[in-house]
C-alpha cells in the first residue's frame, strides 16, 4: 500500500517533570526525548512501522533540527521526494512539558515563521492519503489526482491552519476526525457532556455542512463520535494506566486511516483506532509509544473476536471526480425522543470468541439516533482550487 501523508512538521522536545513548574524559579531536568513531530509526521511513522510503503510531504527550515528530521525519516525508510527545505526559514518546534503527577500536558510551539509547501505536484499513486488541513493546495491536488484512495483529514486542527481552508477540505474528503473543541467553534455550540443531545446537535450542524464526508469527532477522554447504520454513537476510550496522552490523537488518525483502508467498517476501523491510541498513553513520548499492529490485533482479539476482513466494494469513480458519497437529506433528520435510563456497554463472550454488539455509550450520555430518510442520489464533485 502506497500511502502519503501531507502537512507540518516540527522538532519535538518532551520533558517529563515531576510537577508543573513554579513561575520565577529553577528545576533540574534530567530525561527528555527528541524527535519529529506533528500530526502528519506521526501518522507516517505509524503507517510505516505498520509496513506500509510511506512518503511525507512538509518543510523543513534550513538549520540542525531540519537536518535531524529528515535523517529520521530517511533512518527509518519513510520517502522523502516531497520533503522541502526553506533556507530561509527555520524549523517549527515543540517544547513539551509531560506533568507526572496529573499526567497533564503544556505544548510550548515555537513557529517563527509560516513555512508552506511551494511544489505541490505528487507523481505516485496512493492508496491512503492523510493531511492535517495545514497543506491546502497540496491536500486538494493530490486527492484530485487519486480519486479512489482512502482520504482522511485529521489531526488537533489547531496547527495554525486556516479554518476556512480546512472546511473546504473537508467538504471533498471521505473521512474526516474533528476534536470536539473545533466542531464546537464550526457549531457555534457548547458540547455538555451531561446532555447528549448537545452532542447530538453539534453532530447534525456539522454533517448538514459536510453531507458528503464521514464525520468522527472526538470527545478528548469520553471517545469518539461517529454514525453507523443511521444511528449517532459514542466509542468509548479503553481502559489504561496512562503516563502521557502526546501524539495519542494522531495516532488515532493513522489507526483509523490504515483500518479504512483494510475495509473494516466504521465502527470497527474506530475500535482499533481506540485501542491503538490507548496503548500509547502508557509510555512516554511518541514514537516509542506506538505499538505494534499485532499488539492492536492481539488487544482487539482477546476481547472482542477474531479481526476478519470483510471486503466492501469500492464505488467506480471518475479520474476527475475526487469523492464520491451518499448525499444525506439532514432536513429529514430526527432525533429519538425516548431517553433511555440504562446505559449499554459492549459486552463480550470470550470463550466463544464472540461479541454481542451493543449501542456503545459512555457514562451519563445515552443513546440518540439519527433517523435519515430521502437519501438522495450520489453526487460528484471535485475539489475547490480556493476556499469560499
Amino acid at each position: 500500500m502506497n500511502v502519503l501523508s501531507v502537512g507540518k512538521i516540527a522538532y519535538d522536545i518532551t520533558i517529563p517533570v515531576d510537577n508543573y513548574p513554579v513561575e520565577n524559579s529553577k528545576i533540574l531536568l534530567r530525561d527528555r526525548m527528541e524527535y519529529s513531530g506533528g500530526s502528519a509526521c506521526n501518522v507516517a511513522f505509524l503507517l510505516n512501522k505498520w509496513n506500509c510503503e510511506t512518503y511525507f510531504s512538509g518543510v523543513i527550515g534550513y538549520d540542525d533540527y531540519g537536518n535531524f528530521i529528515k535523517k529520521e525519516l530517511e533512518n527509518n525508510n519513510i520517502h522523502t521526494n516531497y520533503l522541502e527545505t526553506n533556507y530561509e526559514k527555520r524549523t517549527t518546534m515543540n517544547i513539551i512539558l509531560v506533568n507526572r503527577s496529573n499526567f497533564s500536558r503544556t505544548i510550548v510551539a515555537v513557529e517563527p515563521e509560516v513555512n508552506h509547501l511551494r511544489k505541490n505536484d505528487f507523481q505516485e499513486s496512493y492508496d491512503l492519503i492523510y493531511s492535517d488541513g495545514y497543506e491546502y493546495t497540496a491536500t486538494t491536488n493530490v486527492i484530485n489526482r487519486n480519486p479512489n484512495a482512502i482520504s482522511l483529514l485529521g489531526g488537533s486542527i489547531n496547527n495554525g491552519s486556516d479554518e476556512k481552508e480546512i472546511m473546504a477540505i473537508a467538504k471533498n474528503i471521505k473521512y474526516v476526525t474533528f476534536s470536539i473543541d473545533f466542531a464546537e467553534r464550526q457549531t457555534k455550540m457548547k458540547a455538555d457532556f451531561n446532555n447528549p443531545q448537545t452532542l447530538l446537535n453539534i453532530y447534525k450542524e456539522l454533517k448538514s455542512k459536510l453531507p458528503n464526508t464521514n464525520i468522527i469527532i472526538t470527545l478528548k477522554n469520553m471517545g469518539a463520535m461517529y454514525q453507523y447504520n443511521d444511528e449517532v454513537k459514542v466509542m468509548p476510550t479503553i481502559s489504561v494506566q496512562e503516563v502521557d496522552r502526546t501524539g495519542a490523537g494522531d495516532i488515532f488518525d493513522g489507526a483509523l486511516a490504515y483500518s479504512l483502508w483494510k475495509r473494516y467498517d466504521i465502527e470497527k476501523a474506530i475500535r482499533i483506532a481506540n485501542i491503538a491510541a490507548g496503548l500509547s498513553t502508557t509510555k512516554y513520548g511518541v514514537k516509542n509509544s506506538m505499538p505494534l499492529l499485532s499488539e492492536v490485533i492481539n488487544y482487539y482479539e482477546q476481547r472482542f473476536g477474531s479481526l476478519d476482513v470483510i471486503e466492501q466494494p469500492v464505488a467506480q469513480e471518475q479520474s476527475s471526480i475526487p469523492v464520491q458519497t451518499e448525499q444525506v437529506n439532514t432536513a429529514s433528520v430526527q432525533t429519538n425522543p425516548q431517553v433511555q435510563t440504562n446505559i449499554q456497554q459492549p459486552t463480550q463472550n470470550v470463550q466463544t470468541n464472540q461479541v454481542q454488539q451493543t449501542q456503545v455509550v459512555p457514562p451519563n450520555v445515552q443513546q440518540v439516533q439519527m433517523q435519515q430518510q430521502n437519501m438522495g442520489q450520489v453526487q460528484q464533485q471535485g475539489m475547490p482550487n480556493n476556499p469560499t
